[in-house]
C-alpha cells in the first residue's frame, strides 16, 4: 500500500474520531441542562425593558429610571442610578440568582422563586430572598414579594431584619414599563 494513501486514511480516521467525540460531548446530559438555563432566561426576559420605579420608604418617595437587558450568555443585567446587578441561572440550586453592587459600595446576593407557567401573568407572585452586605459592615437579610399587576406593572414589597434580628424599614416599589 502506498505510504501517502495509508497516512491519508489514518488522518481521515483520526478526524472522524475527533468529530464523533465532539458530537458525543454535544449530546451529553450536560447539554440538556443548558436547555433548562435557556428556559429560565426566556422566562426572566420579562424584565428586559426600561422601567420607571416609584420607591416608598418610611414616608419618603423617590422615582428612578432603570433598564434591564439580556446578554448573549443568557444573563440579565439591571442598572439604575444606584445599582448594577447581573442575574442568571444557577445550575446547582436550579434558581435564577443575582449579585449586585450599589453606588455606595453595598453588595448583595439574591435568588428569585420560579412560579409555575411559561410566562409572567397578572397575580403571579415571585419571592426574592437574599443578603445585603452594607458598605459600613452591617448585614441585612431580606425577602421581597413581587406581584405582577399586569404585563407592564410590578409591585414589590421588601421586608427583612438586620444582623441583630431587628426589623429594617419596609420598602415598597412600583415598577412601570416605559414603552
Amino acid at each position: 500500500m502506498n505510504l501517502t494513501r495509508m497516512f491519508s486514511i489514518k488522518k481521515s480516521g483520526l478526524l472522524m474520531g475527533l468529530f464523533l467525540a465532539v458530537m458525543a460531548f454535544c449530546w451529553s446530559p450536560g447539554s440538556l441542562r443548558a436547555g433548562e438555563a435557556e428556559d429560565y432566561y426566556k422566562f426572566y426576559s420579562y424584565y428586559h425593558s426600561k422601567w420607571e420605579i416609584v420607591e416608598e420608604t418610611e414616608g419618603k418617595k423617590e422615582t428612578i429610571k432603570a433598564e434591564c437587558y439580556g446578554t448573549a450568555g443568557g444573563c440579565n443585567i439591571y442598572a439604575d442610578k444606584r445599582e448594577t446587578s447581573i442575574w442568571g441561572y444557577d445550575p446547582k440550586t436550579k434558581q435564577w440568582t443575582g449579585v449586585g453592587h450599589m453606588k455606595d459600595g453595598t453588595r448583595y446576593t439574591m435568588t428569585i422563586s420560579r412560579p409555575q407557567g411559561p410566562k409572567f401573568k397578572a397575580g403571579m407572585v415571585l419571592t426574592f430572598k437574599g443578603t445585603i452586605r452594607h458598605a459600613d459592615g452591617k448585614i441585612s437579610y431580606v425577602t421581597g414579594r413581587q406581584t405582577v399587576v399586569d404585563e407592564n406593572t410590578l409591585r414589590d414589597v421588601i421586608t427583612g431584619t438586620d444582623q441583630d434580628g431587628k426589623a429594617i424599614p419596609k420598602v415598597v416599589r412600583t415598577f412601570k414599563r416605559i414603552k
